[in-house]
C-alpha cells in the first residue's frame, strides 16, 4: 500500500482513539496503528 493510504489510515485511527471508551477498543486501535506505522517506515 502507498504511504498516503497508510497516513490516511493513521488519521482515521487517531479519530477513533479519541472517541474510544474501553481499554480493549484502545488496544485494538494501537495494534492497527503500529502496523500502519511500520508499513510507512519500511
Amino acid at each position: 500500500m502507498s504511504n498516503t493510504k497508510q497516513l490516511k489510515k493513521l488519521k482515521n485511527l487517531n479519530v477513533k482513539a479519541e472517541k474510544c471508551l474501553t481499554r480493549d477498543e484502545a488496544q485494538k486501535i494501537l495494534i492497527k496503528a503500529t502496523k500502519a506505522q511500520s508499513k510507512i517506515n519500511s
